[in-house]
């Protein structure tokens, strides 16, 4: 039980933590755009033509504020965080990470994470959750800082934090699958979004796995970029539009049903395919892992 509530409180002084960081530079960020705005007198070519409407221009000027400061606050939240988790030993990046892995492992790894993307991204449209963060996501993806922190500087974080100083934790003190599952719960947990929960969280222990028998985070991180990259064009190429092969009634219910589905499964069985791969390329899982460092040479 001592173990568990060490574990438990560790956790969340990580996550507490990177919310903090989170809510301060978003707050800030959101302080000094909004003052910027009003003494300068600043405003987009759509507010200007919305200003025989006070309630519109005003809504849209503080929607470009609040997307700034989205993407400044999640700038400088992710470098705080890298940061803290240096000082405070959870995880510390150094050189070694990017010779820890061969290129043959790190091939079979992406390419475990795509296929699984392809699979996951089928599987969850079929619970037809909430996207609550849509909104939010396409106005990020259409600012310069707000890409660079999504597609890149989010999956170095989260990364390091999930799997390096979560998971490594764990690992260090429980089974191998308890760790993995544990962690990719807290991962999709986390994002709390309720359609981001379900993919996170399943992507989240393919990360895990991947991390365990690796031993590198350097394969993870790049199978996130990939994720987040893909997500943000695209995002940028179609918005929030559903993307269909065929305009919708050209096709039938069930048919496209059985489309998905012989979809799903070819890439499922491709992942698989590729776990079976990288898992006999790999030696067994030797004792670093017992190393109370934080990582893996």
């Amino acid at each position: 039980m001592k173990k568990a509530l060490l574990a438990a409180g560790y956790i969340l002084v990580l996550l507490l933590a990177y919310v903090a960081l989170q809510g301060l530079f978003t707050f800030i960020a959101m302080f000094v755009a909004i003052l910027w705005a009003v003494f300068k007198g600043q405003m987009s070519a759509d507010v200007l033509e919305h200003l025989d409407n006070l309630d519109s221009a005003l809504s849209l000027s503080a929607n470009d504020a609040y997307i700034q400061a989205m993407a400044v606050g999640l700038f400088l939240s992710t470098i705080s965080m890298l940061v803290f988790l240096h000082l405070i030993k959870g995880y510390r990046i150094k050189p070694e990470i990017f010779r820890s892995i061969s290129s043959n492992s790190l091939f079979l790894s992406t390419m475990l994470v795509f296929s699984s993307m392809l699979a996951l991204n089928i599987f969850v449209q079929w619970f037809q959750l909430e996207d609550m963060l849509a909104t939010e996501f396409e106005g990020l993806t259409r600012n310069p800082l707000g890409i660079i922190t999504i597609s890149f500087l989010a999956p170095l974080l989260e990364e390091v934090l999930f799997r390096g100083a979560m998971q490594g934790y764990l690992m260090r003190r429980y089974k191998p699958w308890v760790a993995i599952l544990a962690a990719a719960l807290v991962f999709g947990v986390f994002h709390w979004n309720p359609v981001q929960v379900l993919y996170a969280t399943l992507l989240g222990a393919v990360f895990g796995w991947i991390y365990y028998r690796t031993g590198s985070l350097l394969s993870v991180i790049v199978g996130h970029v990939l994720n987040n990259s893909l997500a943000t064009a695209m995002m940028l190429a179609f918005g929030n539009e559903e993307i269909r092969p065929l305009p919708e009634g050209m096709i039938s219910p069930i048919a496209e049903t059985a489309s998905e589905v012989v979809t799903f499964l070819f890439f499922a069985f491709l992942s698989l395919y590729f776990a079976v791969r990288l898992h006999r390329a790999l030696p067994p899982v030797s004792l670093p892992w017992q190393d109370k460092g934080g990582d893996i040479k």
